[in-house]
């Protein structure tokens, strides 16, 4: 999620001996719903999470993979490393607006300006208002073919993993351990907390405690990169029927707006994550 590819967790088919630790206890247990893994695939050697943090995200991550359309709020930060080895935070803020099968758009502001992101089916195309500047290319539709596109030009969308069909496949591909860490108060109330540890970056959850499990924050450390920069999300506003008009995936540039080339690096905060 800055760049995570959440992958999936529809996946993760954990057996008891498998697990990392003991299930919370009945209080703190996740009333989970029904839904199960698309397809039972064999849990991967060595990949150790257990059953009540799985059956939190598979409920989540189902959740995504069978929403029409979506969106939420976002309220970030994320850490620059300097050569000195301090760390600068920065943050931004911004709406995600997703219809399936191939329409996006991602309006952000933060402290490096504004951007926004249009995927209208066939091509996407990066706006930079504050320097009047856009750039378009074209990119493969449904909603991954895209993404893979734009992140084989260097650009990150942000949370744009949650788009895919295979919402939390990033996550389970660089999970190595995970578990339920309990019931965590949190922006007014408690939440699942969830910690998941992979070779290179630890990341943490929250949920809802409701009847469906809403992902509220997560928080990212990169143990790989020098200076182990962070990064941190807040998701709110969740809507699963979100009013969205046709002209909504459509960038119609703006008077005196310059189309230039696509860069790539450097449109995302702080470059490409693992």
């Amino acid at each position: 999620m800055t760049h995570l590819r959440w992958a999936g967790v529809m996946g993760w088919l954990l057996t008891p001996a498998l697990a990392l630790a003991a299930d919370p206890p009945a209080a703190a247990t996740p009333a989970v719903g029904t839904a199960a893994p698309a397809a039972a695939e064999a849990a991967v050697p060595g990949r150790v999470i257990d059953r009540a943090a799985e059956r939190l995200m598979v409920d989540f991550c189902g959740l995504l993979k069978a929403a029409d359309r979506f969106s939420f709020q976002i309220d970030a930060s994320f850490d620059e490393v300097l050569k000195s080895g301090t760390r600068v935070q920065y943050h931004k803020s911004g709406e995600v607006r997703v219809e399936r099968p191939d329409r996006m758009r991602v309006d952000a502001e933060s402290d490096k300006g504004a951007r926004s992101f249009y995927f209208d089916g066939k091509t996407l195309t990066a706006h930079d208002p504050d320097r009047g500047l856009y750039a378009v290319f074209q990119a493969p539709p449904p909603l991954d073919g895209m993404l893979d596109a734009a992140e084989g030009r260097g650009l990150t969308i942000p949370l744009s993993d949650l788009a895919r069909s295979k919402p939390c496949a990033g996550l389970a591909e660089l999970t190595r351990t995970g578990h339920y860490a309990g019931r965590h108060y949190f922006n007014g109330g408690f939440h699942h907390h969830l910690v998941f540890v992979g070779d290179g970056a630890d990341v943490q959850v929250w949920l809802d405690m409701g009847e469906v499990p809403l992902l509220r924050k997560v928080v990212i450390d990169y143990r790989a990169l020098p200076g182990v920069p962070r990064y941190e999300a807040v998701l709110s506003d969740w809507s699963f029927e979100p009013q969205i008009e046709p002209t909504t995936f459509a960038f119609s540039p703006p008077p005196g707006a310059v189309k230039v080339e696509f860069q790539g690096a450097g449109a995302s905060e702080g470059g490409k994550r693992p």
